[in-house]
């Protein structure tokens, strides 16, 4: 049994191509996508079911009259009859069902494309246009706008009040005039980046400090963030008791409290148990006593604690996973 979805697109495919095309044209992206997709899946549908969509649409078609396309087809009557000064009040008197639909073009854009779009336009007008979409979409593009901006935009949605018709009219044009001149381009795909180069040198066997030292003479910053990648506060579970003693001797209390509040139970359990069990029971007392920890507290506390482990091994006094014996 074919979905809709394969239904229309199996039709457009047994069309030529100039009546597929104009058939597509008025569909939105969402269904454009959906009926893309599936046309991967009937290409190579059997006799027996082409046969069947066949008769379907013509048992549909005999009983459905096209009188037009909507608002399009309004407008353009109303302009060649009476002008597009007089078609203009008319529509105005109409209402909103005669208007043609404002931001279309934007349903075709992504919502990276359609923030680098907003970049530059005064702050009330991009909250126009997220007032305009549906929620999920206006989250997307909001969170690819700077992070300085966002607390403003929402106020200005929240207390968005009436926008004219002609004003959105301007907008939409404005925004259809920068695409015109210059469409958003899609991103680049994220081929490289820390985990990968972290990866590389896991599974290549590479010396990881002969890597990062190569790193840290072109981009000390990001040495660091590479090193943060190679060995993680969770890869503290892979450390031998006598390696894990020796990390936990260097931290102060202040440091373990909000990282253990964050911490996998398993891993928490791990390290309470590699210290004395006086300062281990302390420790738990002063977190029950401490009450939450800020999620951002607890990552930096854990960072700090990830780049300890790193120093010692740094220094011989103990070995990190992947790595000889530094000492005996």
């Amino acid at each position: 049994m074919l979905s809709g979805a394969e239904k229309t697109a199996l039709l457009l495919l047994l069309l030529e191509e100039p009546e597929a095309a104009a058939l597509l044209a008025r569909l939105d992206p969402a269904e454009v996508e959906l009926v893309g997709r599936a046309m991967l899946s009937v290409a190579d549908a059997s006799p027996a079911t082409i046969d069947a969509l066949l008769d379907e649409v013509l048992a549909i078609a005999r009983e459905t009259v096209a009188v037009g396309e909507g608002p399009p087809t309004v407008r353009g009557l109303f302009g060649r009859a009476l002008g597009e000064d007089r078609a203009g009040g008319m529509i105005e008197r109409l209402g909103e069902e005669a208007r043609a639909p404002l931001f279309e073009r934007l349903q075709w854009l992504e919502p990276h494309a359609i923030a680098s779009l907003l970049d530059g336009e005064h702050p009330q007008a991009q909250a126009v246009v997220l007032a305009q979409m549906p929620g999920e979409r206006a989250a997307k593009v909001l969170a690819r706008l700077p992070k300085d901006v966002q607390p403003d935009l929402v106020r200005r949605v929240a207390t968005l009040g009436p926008v004219s018709p002609h004003a959105l009219e301007a907008l939409d044009q404005a925004l259809a005039d920068r695409i015109a001149v210059a469409r958003p381009r899609q991103p680049v795909s994220n081929l490289g980046g820390m985990k990968r180069a972290a990866d590389l040198i896991n599974m290549a066997g590479l010396d990881e400090d002969v890597a990062l030292q190569a790193l840290s003479a072109a981009d000390p910053t990001a040495a660091e963030v590479l090193a943060e990648t190679l060995f993680t506060f969770a890869d503290l579970a892979m450390l031998d008791d006598r390696a894990l003693q020796s990390v936990l001797r260097t931290l102060e209390a202040e440091l373990l409290i909000p990282a253990l509040r964050a911490a996998p139970d398993d891993l928490r359990a791990r390290l309470l148990a590699a210290m004395p069990q006086r300062a281990a029971q302390a420790l738990e007392d002063e977190m029950d006593n401490r009450g939450p920890v800020k999620i951002e507290e607890a990552q930096t506390a854990q960072k700090q604690i990830a780049a300890a482990a790193r120093r010692l091994a740094a220094d011989g006094a103990i070995s990190l996973p992947g790595k000889g014996p530094a000492y005996v």
